[in-house]
């Protein structure tokens, strides 16, 4: 267990927690005290152990000292925060790394399971570590796969994502507001009103006519609303992801290796072949889902189909795994390549770094040389 204290002009848990995003940080601590009268979260907690269920776990992106500690072949590891003040984040914490592989041991030693499961405490970080972020549908619908169950409250956005968010999902539900409510004047504050109840974390007697329209009874319409919240959510990380991924592909097909040996080269050609072709893919299926979506909800708004749109939100959440680990998982090529190639391009970078920043991308996203391939090419892309 390592110890994160609060320096002089360093960053500390409270302004970590501030400028969280809610792919990033999952703030048990701040909704401990903002959940006291919701039955659901002493009920079915995210963790058993009451301590571990205050904690602040973030995904952290790797340097090279951690990779000593840690598995290979990783953007980031799942990080979980202890503070030593509940009451006074400035003071930092203790933390430590569910991928150590030291993991349980460290955390038996901090933490007291006597008479409780431990077990399942340590498959839902695991769960957690998994994933490449941790936006709440992601993890919701990981953990009911495994039968886990968590309560609502614990799937949540973060303010600033709330904040980020209103304006993009305010113009998306135009046309819906005057489906519910008729025309709008130039004054009318509806959708926006709207879009605020959406994005909350419970849900609001306000929504009432949207639920007479889709015909729906008081738990499932709970239910399509969550599903709507993820996609309205997956569309606005998209809309930022698509020119920063557009950026990159342009890019890694730029990229060159003059001072490189001719097998080497030919390393770097497949290794740019094959990352350009799964990153292609990846956001070709992020399309995909995104169009199901925009088309069941024209079907509503422009054909005035509320049943289509209302069955898309019922059978959604079985594509919440793959857009959320399709998204997550450019944004975090996006930024890799962005720490590691794009300063310079790597354009006459030196061969090294050039190689091992395509290995460790080739290994993050499970890509590998085909055994097809010339032998000294398999050699190159399992170097240490």
């Amino acid at each position: 267990m390592q110890a994160s204290k609060a320096l002089p002009g360093a960053r500390n848990l409270s302004s970590v927690i501030a400028a969280a995003s809610s792919a990033r940080v999952l703030d048990l601590h701040s909704l401990a005290g903002e959940s006291l009268d919701d039955l659901g979260y002493a009920e079915q907690p995210m963790f058993i152990h009451p301590v571990l269920n205050r904690a602040i776990i973030l995904k952290h992106n790797l340097r090279s000292s951690d990779m000593d500690r840690l598995a290979p072949g990783r953007f980031n590891a799942t990080k979980v925060i202890f503070p030593f003040d509940p009451l006074d984040l400035n003071l930092g914490g203790q933390w430590l790394f569910v991928s150590h592989r030291h993991f349980i041991t460290l955390l038996a030693r901090h933490l007291d399971y006597t008479g409780l499961p431990m077990d399942r405490d340590v498959a839902v970080l695991k769960t957690l570590d998994r994933l490449p972020t941790l936006d709440p549908f992601l993890i919701r619908e990981s953990l009911n796969r495994q039968r886990i169950e968590v309560a609502r409250c614990y799937y949540r956005f973060t303010e600033n994502d709330k904040a980020e968010m209103l304006g993009f999902v305010a113009s998306e539900i135009e046309a819906l507001v005057k489906l519910c409510f008729g025309e709008a004047n130039a004054n009318d504050k509806r959708a926006e009103r709207l879009s605020r109840l959406l994005l909350a974390n419970q849900d609001s007697d306000e929504l009432e006519p949207l639920r007479e329209t889709f015909r729906m009874e008081a738990a499932e319409f709970s239910e399509a609303m969550f599903s709507w919240k993820a996609f309205l959510y997956y569309h606005w990380r998209s809309r930022a992801l698509a020119p920063m991924l557009k950026y990159t592909l342009r890019s890694m097909s730029a990229l060159r290796a003059s001072r490189h040996e001719r097998d080497e080269l030919a390393f770097v050609a497949r290794a740019k072949q094959l990352l350009g072709k799964a990153v292609t893919k990846a956001w070709s299926e992020v399309r995909h889902h995104l169009k199901q979506y925009d088309d069941a909800f024209s079907s509503l708004t422009a054909g005035q189909n509320p049943e289509a749109f209302r069955q898309f939100l019922v059978h959604s959440p079985s594509l919440f795994i793959e857009l959320g680990d399709r998204v997550g998982r450019l944004e975090q090529v996006v930024g890799f390549w962005s720490d590691r190639f794009g300063h310079h391009n790597m354009i006459g970078g030196l061969p090294n770094d050039v190689l091992g920043g395509l290995r460790d991308l080739l290994q993050a996203l499970s890509l590998e040389i085909s055994s097809m391939e010339p032998p000294k090419l398999m050699e190159l892309a399992s170097a240490s």
